[in-house]
């Protein structure tokens, strides 16, 4: 896939919000080490820039409104809000984003990489013109904090059709 291409696919991506093609995205920035620590700039909910840090699985050089339009994504894929992978400093309420404490940011980690393998290293192999825009998370958790169980019965009734 070109950058060309990765470039479209994110701005398509990016206009609903962003996640998906953050596998994309990586895997064209270059491999990135799940240690790496890297900055870049942020922008908070109120709209004001804000220096990020400990971005592990991201390229670094995401903009602040692609990594702004990422997490919205995550958001809206997984039905969660900020919360639920970043920890809450509990003396203020606010968001730590750069703090590690909450285990399911690890996880969503985790499943960028999956993405990032699925879109670059399976489905980049096909060759199938089928699969033009990359996996998301919205894929397989359909607005769900787990994805919801496959009803077999449900997809046969849908393939008599």
């Amino acid at each position: 896939m070109s950058v060309r291409h990765v470039r479209v696919a994110a701005a398509l991506v990016l206009g609903g919000s962003a996640l998906g093609c953050v596998a994309s995205l990586a895997s064209q920035h270059g491999s990135h080490r799940a240690d790496t620590v890297v900055q870049a700039d942020a922008v908070s909910q109120s709209g004001a820039a804000i220096r990020t840090t400990n971005l592990r699985v991201l390229p670094k050089d995401i903009s602040a409104a692609e990594l702004d339009g990422l997490m919205h994504r995550y958001d809206e894929e997984l039905g969660v809000s900020c919360g639920y992978c970043h920890a809450e400093n509990p003396q203020n309420g606010k968001i730590n984003y750069a703090s590690d404490e909450n285990p399911r940011k690890e996880t969503a980690r985790l499943m960028i990489a999956m993405l990032r393998d699925i879109n670059t290293k399976y489905l980049a192999q096909l060759g199938d013109p089928s699969y033009p825009v990359a996996v998301t998370c919205g894929n397989c958790h359909q607005g769900q904090t787990n994805p919801p169980d496959f009803d077999s019965s449900a997809a046969a009734a849908v393939s008599e059709r």
